[in-house]
């Protein structure tokens, strides 16, 4: 070898290897190595599910748990549909991906994401890359709050195939329309199902200002006002979505390309908090309804009651909480039958994970496919006396289940170290060698879950940047904003009405005992507040 060539191969080596390094977190992908097709991609979001939920999904314990990694410290940055949502799609926290709420009338929602300007917006996103790289694309079930309300027929771009819920009749498990690739379909009664359309474009261009107004448009939209719609067992949500995702993965097997299913059930989220708001009644039966197989299933199954349920002291929380009521018996009676209620549903969504994995199985493309299965954020059934709620960031709202399986994945292993739900767009891309066309907030799972790397040590940052409206009703008073952190020993909360949360989770994990002004305590609240504060500013590397 000549010196000059010599040369020239050195800066060659010198050059692939810093694309390598460069190329970040997407770089490496456990089963896209040379020769081998790149994998495909199942991923399955439930909506409000929480950890306790997996004993009663056999499908996933049996399918993916049993074979993959299970992330017990998972937790989601912002407790809300849209925001967590937008997360998933971007890689980015909240401060980053400007998408603030579940409303275009508080800086979130649908049309906030699809109409930021330059690279934020929805078309720099999870959907598009991927497309972009060659993988066939679906998504089916719930996308972002308010969609489908000023334009019906729209599909947002990154998917070869769109199956979405439009707002307001995503909730409904019997009463909803489906944008299918641009075109209408309606299930269950088409004229109630039509009427929640009509609602959700009526908040969407003049949106209400006090709660007052929320209720004239309820009343003005739903005639008459305890109707309720139909309940046909062959229009059920989850069984419904259920086969156009597995369809999706039969038409798409035989393909040389791969495939990206993003599988998003409205289950287990109430079908109509509107009778908690004062709006109106609720629909007979438990809120939300299971399909007619599990009507009787969950009977005898007691509402959970850890120490935080009905807790005995909220003196020492925020003013935003110290004052709500002990639970009655009445509405504790009720809480109970809606969570046998939301059982069903989350059994129901578990039906749908076997039937889109014996797809899988029967194209035979088990030993090259991830699936991943999450939930956009908690939910809060009784603690701290909360009815039921999400937003707030105590433990049962921003910890979820979240499990990784597929080819490499180490089987049966627990990861206890904190992931994030930024964590899931760079773990997508990885899998799949794909780049992001964001600086990303979050780092990879895959080296964990295939047993290379631990995840790093670090604290979650904790964020909500708008109250869930901007006037109050009776289930979203408390929903005010916050930031803060909760690290492996402590939880800092510091409220936008000039007040501060403490926990020691080591010897309080059910945060019953605010630490906050504890003098013993000043040292380590002066801390987390100076790491709250820095990562509520954070950007890409700097967030981890």
């Amino acid at each position: 070898m000549t010196g000059t060539t010599g040369r020239v191969f050195l800066l060659l080596a010198v050059a692939v290897a810093w694309a390598f390094v460069a190329a970040g977190p997407a770089a490496h992908a456990g089963a896209a190595k040379a020769g081998q097709p790149r994998p495909n991609i199942v991923l399955i979001q439930a909506d409000d599910a929480v950890v306790s939920d997996l004993q009663y999904m056999p499908n996933v314990k049996r399918l993916m748990k049993r074979g993959g990694t299970s992330f017990s410290n998972y937790f989601v940055s912002y407790s809300l549909c849209c925001t967590a949502r937008t997360t998933l799609l971007t890689g980015q926290f909240s401060h980053n991906h400007r998408v603030l709420s579940n409303f275009r009338a508080n800086d979130g929602g649908y049309y906030t994401f699809r109409d930021l300007p330059g690279k934020l917006n929805q078309r720099n996103s999870l959907g598009p890359w991927l497309q972009g790289a060659g993988y066939r694309t679906a998504l089916v079930g719930k996308y972002l709050n308010e969609y489908g309300a000023l334009d019906r027929t729209e599909v947002p771009p990154g998917w070869n195939r769109w199956v979405g819920l439009l707002d307001n009749s995503t909730y409904d498990y019997f009463n909803y329309a489906l944008n299918i690739n641009g075109k209408l379909r309606y299930y269950g009664d088409p004229d109630y199902a039509e009427a929640q359309l009509d609602l959700a474009t009526l908040n969407a261009t003049e949106p209400p200002t006090s709660f007052p107004e929320l209720l004239a448009d309820f009343r003005s939209i739903f005639v008459p006002f305890d109707y309720f719609g139909w309940q046909r067992e062959q229009d059920y949500t989850m069984d419904v979505g259920g086969s156009f995702a597995a369809d999706f993965v039969r038409n798409s097997a035989p393909s040389r390309k791969p495939f990206f299913l993003y599988y998003s059930p409205p289950g287990p989220h109430a079908e109509d908090t509107n009778h908690l708001q004062g709006l109106r009644p609720g629909a007979p039966g438990p809120d939300p309804r299971p399909p007619a197989r599990y009507r009787d299933t969950f009977d005898n199954v007691p509402l959970p009651r850890p120490p935080s349920f009905n807790e005995a002291d909220v003196s020492d929380k925020a003013v935003n909480l110290s004052g709500l009521p002990l639970l009655t018996e009445p509405q504790i009676a009720e809480m109970t039958e809606n969570y046998r209620g939301r059982l069903g549903a989350v059994r129901a969504v578990d039906d749908q994970v076997r039937r889109i994995v014996d797809e899988v199985r029967r194209a035979g493309e088990m030993k090259n496919t991830y699936f991943i299965f999450s939930s956009d954020n908690g939910y809060l059934q009784g603690e701290h006396r909360l009815r039921g709620s999400k937003f707030l960031p105590y433990e049962n709202s921003i910890r979820v289940p979240t499990l990784i399986s597929g080819p490499g994945v180490r089987k049966g292993q627990v990861r206890t170290g904190n992931a994030i739900d930024v964590d899931l767009a760079p773990t997508i891309l990885d899998i799949a060698n794909v780049k992001s066309g964001r600086v990303m907030d979050g780092t990879s799972l895959l080296p964990a879950a295939e047993n290379r790397r631990r995840i790093p040590e670090r604290a979650v940052l904790l964020q909500a940047m708008r109250p869930l409206l901007r006037f109050y009703t009776p289930l979203t008073a408390f929903d005010q904003p916050f930031y803060g952190v909760r690290t492996e020993g402590f939880k800092y909360l510091n409220w936008s009405f000039d007040a501060t949360e403490l926990y020691n989770l080591k010897q309080d994990p059910d945060e019953l005992v605010n630490l906050a002004e504890d003098p013993a305590y000043a040292d380590t609240v002066a801390r987390l507040e100076q790491i709250s504060k820095r990562l509520s500013t954070c950007r890409g590397s700097s967030c981890r």
